[in-house]
């Protein structure tokens, strides 16, 4: 691909290697990724795998992840666009950690709480100039269910951290549906949507739902998530 069309990519793929967690590291484990110097490549036995970024071991530190990759969609959703930062990999790989998913006891650690500082810095910036708008919602998606994280008759967290947990569902209350709306877009009907208007209510919400989401020991990480969880949240410029 030439350097221009990699540019014009809408979408790019960062590797972030994370390290060895205490019960790894007493198996015995060794890291099984290798970082090829000066290049975003790992190699993993004979085979290597080029990505646009990578992050952790020897390659870039991890803090340079959200100047070079979350930065610019912040930027963007000022002018806007719609931006997505999916998090991909297998059960204990990091995921919550790397977005920050798992949010208590106001730690900043992770892409969402970093982009929540970065949306109010920007928006304080701007004030004398524009009114925005902010809603959020928190699902959940487990063995299929869609569950809504900030919905306060949702089950506690002593329930939903039970690892015989199934599907959910709270009397009286519809199912959150996937839907496709008529221009396209993607829209989660039934799910709590809350208005915020100050960092301090938005970290509310994303500890509320962390709390909530349903975790379980796993061979890899004993508070491993084992589920898909989606933080969404939608700025809107108001018109004077």
């Amino acid at each position: 691909m030439e350097a221009a069309a990699a540019e014009d990519c809408c979408v790019k793929v960062a590797v972030h290697v994370r390290p060895l967690i205490g019960d790894e590291k007493l198996q015995g484990c060794k890291d099984c990724v290798t970082v090829t110097p000066g290049k975003p490549q790992v190699q993993i036995g004979a085979h290597s795998f080029t990505f646009d970024h990578v992050y952790g071991s020897t390659a870039s530190p991890p803090s340079s992840m959200f100047e070079e990759c979350i930065v610019p969609l912040v930027d963007g959703l000022f002018q806007g666009y719609n931006a997505t930062v999916l998090a991909y990999g297998q059960t204990g790989s990091g995921k919550t950690y790397t977005m920050g998913t798992g949010f208590k006891d106001g730690c900043q650690t992770g892409i969402i709480p970093q982009v929540m500082n970065a949306l109010f810095t920007k928006i304080e910036s701007l004030k004398h100039q524009i009114d925005f708008q902010l809603h959020v919602s928190f699902i959940e998606i487990l063995k299929e269910e869609v569950r809504d994280l900030l919905d306060p008759t949702s089950l506690n967290k002593s329930d939903a951290t039970s690892p015989n947990a199934g599907k959910v569902h709270v009397p009286g209350k519809p199912p959150i549906q996937i839907r496709e709306s008529a221009n396209g877009a993607i829209t989660l009907a039934g799910s709590t949507e809350i208005s915020v208007s100050t960092l301090k209510e938005m970290a509310a919400c994303l500890e509320q739902g962390s709390l909530s989401r349903a975790t379980g020991s796993t061979n890899m990480n004993n508070q491993s998530s084992r589920s898909h969880a989606i933080f969404t949240i939608t700025l809107e410029q108001m018109l004077s």
